[in-house]
């Protein structure tokens, strides 16, 4: 199951270094399509620092642990903490609003198959 293991690693990696990069480039632009506005100095710098800075922070970390067999399952337990709470609190959101769209059809996908995806992962890992 290594190389499945490192396949899910390296590609939520990418999901979010792609992400970040874009956020960390155009943090207004890139989260107008769900109605986030940066309206001040301050709040494209807070857009920029924590949407883009976190998610290229854990694109590395994912990257890291892709390469170093001893961190394969922490980076395998984060993909699958990381995306199932993301995804549980933004269909608590989505019930909580009755506010639904196509960026929330895509990242809720993402969100709820890489958490399948790393289980699958961690049971592999577990047969060896």
């Amino acid at each position: 199951m290594r190389p499945f293991s490192v396949l899910v690693l390296v590609l939520a990696a990418l999901g979010f270094l792609g992400f970040g990069a874009w956020l960390l480039v155009d943090p207004v632009g890139g989260l107008a399509g769900v109605g986030i506005a940066g309206t001040t100095a301050a709040g494209v710098v807070e857009l920029r620092a924590f949407y883009g800075g976190l998610e290229i922070g854990l694109g590395l970390f994912l990257l890291l642990c892709s390469a170093r067999p001893d961190w394969r399952v922490p980076g395998l337990w984060l993909v699958l903490l990381g995306n199932l709470c993301i995804g549980l609190t933004r269909l608590y959101g989505i019930g909580d609003s009755g506010e639904f769209n196509n960026f929330f059809a895509a990242a809720l996908a993402w969100e709820f198959g890489f958490p399948v995806l790393a289980t699958i992962a961690l049971m592999g890992s577990r047969r060896r």
